[in-house]
Parts: C-alpha cells; sequence; structure tokens
C-alpha cells in the first residue's frame, strides 16, 4: 500500500463507511462490486468505498476475529474464517455437499485453464468423452456457454463462472494457480459444494 492509498485509507470519510459497509456486506448473499456498493451509497464516491472496504479488511484481518473481508469473483464478501466455520455449520443451512467426479474434475480443470473451449478440445485434450461431465458442471454452476466456436459446425464453446470463482477464491482467472497447484487443490478438496460457505 502507498502512502496515497494508506492516507485515503485513514480518512474521515472512509471511517465513515466502515460500519455501513459491514452491515450492508454481513446482509448480502453474494460478492458485492464497488458500482454495486456505490448504487447503496449514492453520492458516495468510489474512491471512498474502496478506501471504506480496505479499512474494514484490516480491521477484520486480526487475531480473535470470526469473519474476514475478501476479494473474489469481481466483488467483496465477509466469509466465516475456516476455523470457526465447524460451529457455524451446526446452525447454519449449509448446502450439502454433493461428491463430483475425477473425469468431472480433470474436465473442469481442462475448461479453467483453455477457455473458451469446445467440447470436442476438452475431449481430445482428456482423451475421452465429457459431455456429461460438462453438463453437470453446467448444472453446478461452475461453467456455461460462452458463445460459439468460429468453425464448421459452430459448436458451443465453455468458459467458467462467476460462481467458480467465488468457490475457489478467486477475483479473476488470472489468479488460477499453476496447473499442477491446481490439480493438488482439487484433489485435496475431493467434493465441490452445490453451495458456498457464507
Amino acid at each position: 500500500m502507498n502512502s496515497d492509498t494508506a492516507a485515503t485509507v485513514q480518512s474521515p470519510a472512509a471511517e465513515g463507511m466502515v460500519p455501513a459497509l459491514e452491515a450492508v456486506l454481513f446482509s448480502a448473499p453474494e460478492p458485492l462490486t464497488v458500482r454495486t456498493l456505490a448504487g447503496v451509497f449514492p453520492g458516495t464516491a468510489p474512491e471512498a468505498i474502496e478506501a471504506g472496504l480496505l479499512l474494514l479488511q484490516q480491521r477484520l484481518d486480526v487475531p480473535g476475529r470470526g469473519v474476514r473481508l475478501v476479494a473474489v469473483a469481481g466483488g467483496w464478501q465477509l466469509r466465516t474464517r475456516e476455523e470457526y466455520f465447524q460451529f457455524v455449520q451446526g446452525i447454519a443451512k449449509v448446502e450439502r455437499e454433493e461428491h463430483i467426479s475425477p473425469a468431472a474434475i480433470e474436465t473442469l480443470s481442462v475448461v479453467a485453464y483453455k477457455q473458451p473451449v469446445t467440447r470436442a478440445e476438452v475431449d481430445a485434450i482428456r482423451g475421452a468423452a465429457s459431455a456429461p461431465h460438462l453438463r453437470l458442471l453446467m448444472e453446478r454452476g461452475l461453467i456455461r456457454v460462452t458463445g460459439r466456436a468460429d468453425v464448421p459446425g459452430a459448436p458451443f464453446n465453455y468458459g467458467t463462472t462467476k460462481q467458480f470463482l467465488k468457490h475457489f477464491g478467486l477475483q479473476s482467472v488470472k489468479d488460477l494457480p499453476d496447473p499442477k497447484e491446481l490439480a493438488k487443490l482439487l484433489a485435496e478438496q475431493g467434493r465441490l459444494k452445490s453451495g458456498d460457505q457464507a
């Protein structure tokens, strides 16, 4: 953080935004963009909102807090700290976990790294049919049709969704880890949730 950013974060405008931002973000089920927040706070400069978000993030990033503020999927969201989720799980409506096969995880990895990509391209990379896995991943909201390829037959192109970014805690697909790291992450998770922890 440079000195200009630090000064903005410590400004009275940023200070005044913190409680209101915390309340709005606490109530929101999805990440909120600065643009969306500007609609909630008409007349407030986006810079003041960004400074308030950074100040709130700093205040929550200390020992003893149960939540943290993360930049994810192009917006900002309050999330339960991992070490406390076991307690929240007991009282919150947590959507059931559904297993996803290794083949579907492999298909998701191909789409994530090669997007936009056609089914035929996914099949060629995997060396196996991917149509049922693509359907499953679309049902889970992790991938979507992004258009049609400019090749004979104009097959569908597939790409990842905002839900994919949210699930993996990514701001954008540019933040995807090295392919080997992603394979390890997916293997460690072993399952994908139909929802996400709040």
